[in-house]
């Protein structure tokens, strides 16, 4: 076995030592904020929490779930989050299907058309102020259609199922379509199983941003009907503490509830991730190439 080069394992030392700092700068902040959230109101007041609770208590989590309006944006936020990820796949994949043929005698006519029509609308997009009359006008405004339906075609994630759907072998299809199959059967039962990677991929890229999406709930949502992201948004922008005693006024903190409410919405993305993260790259990799 050759020795490795020196000025390649000096490549790998400060490559590493590189990541362990970008790794640093994503979990400092996170760890930051659970300290706060666990820490004591004197201690959080003081700012003399940094990356250990100070006087550990479980008060602002106590305090956080105890608000009606965080429990009713967590489920709308789930309501939204499961529709676009169900609909968002859906219609992805049929569109992706159906461009994977390409043009010419298998493919569709215009093709090149429509593919060059998803690019322009993918780089420009219709506006706020068409897109909220659309929305209005429709009847959606303040309704769960109103956060899912405007992102439910995403032709970045189109483009990467496409060129997915390219890179499988013509002869599975070929030899499907020999046995009788037709194009449904041929994309339920040979393409949508072959393409879990990507499929983890696009459905983990769409729980995230649908999520973590506030400004469609600022824009087309009462106050009292918010995603999470917009509610969470709403109280770090301007917080309120309502204390029903002195005790529980000296027992609470702006900060440390809010750093408790956005522990609370940042949960179940830091449980789905490593979950899909197994199929993230092979995703990625694999419907980004194209033979």
């Amino acid at each position: 076995m050759q020795p490795i080069p020196v000025s390649e394992r000096w490549f790998h030392i400060v490559n590493n030592a590189f990541m362990l700092f970008l790794a640093a700068i994503c979990v400092l902040p996170l760890i930051h904020v659970v300290s706060i959230s666990l820490s004591s109101s004197p201690a959080v007041a003081s700012n003399s929490v940094t990356f250990w609770p100070i006087g550990l208590n479980f008060y602002s989590y106590e305090k956080a779930l105890e608000d009606d309006q965080l429990i009713r944006s967590v489920w709308i936020s789930v309501q939204r989050t499961a529709l676009s990820l169900g609909l968002g796949l859906l219609v992805n994949c049929l569109a992706a299907y159906v461009l994977s043929k390409g043009g010419g005698r298998d493919g569709i006519a215009g093709y090149k058309g429509i593919v060059g029509f998803f690019i322009v609308a993918m780089l420009f997009n219709g506006g706020m102020i068409p897109t909220y009359l659309l929305v209005t006008k429709l009847g959606l405004y303040n309704s769960i259609w109103a956060l899912v339906l405007p992102s439910v075609v995403n032709v970045f994630y189109l483009i990467l199922i496409m060129n997915f759907f390219k890179a499988l072998p013509k002869e599975l299809e070929e030899a499907a379509f020999m046995d009788g199959a037709n194009h449904w059967q041929v994309f339920y039962r040979l393409f949508l199983p072959l393409s879990l990677p990507v499929l983890a991929t696009v459905g983990l890229f769409l729980v995230v941003m649908e999520w973590n999406e506030w400004l469609m709930g600022q824009i087309y949502m009462k106050a009292d009907n918010v995603p999470l992201s917009t509610f969470l948004k709403s109280i770090i922008a301007v917080p309120v503490i309502d204390a029903s005693n002195a005790a529980d006024a000296a027992k609470m903190n702006n900060r440390s509830i809010s750093s408790a409410q956005i522990l609370i919405g940042a949960l179940p993305i830091l449980l789905m991730y490593p979950v899909l993260q197994r199929f993230f790259t092979k995703g990625i990799v694999i419907g980004a190439v194209k033979e």
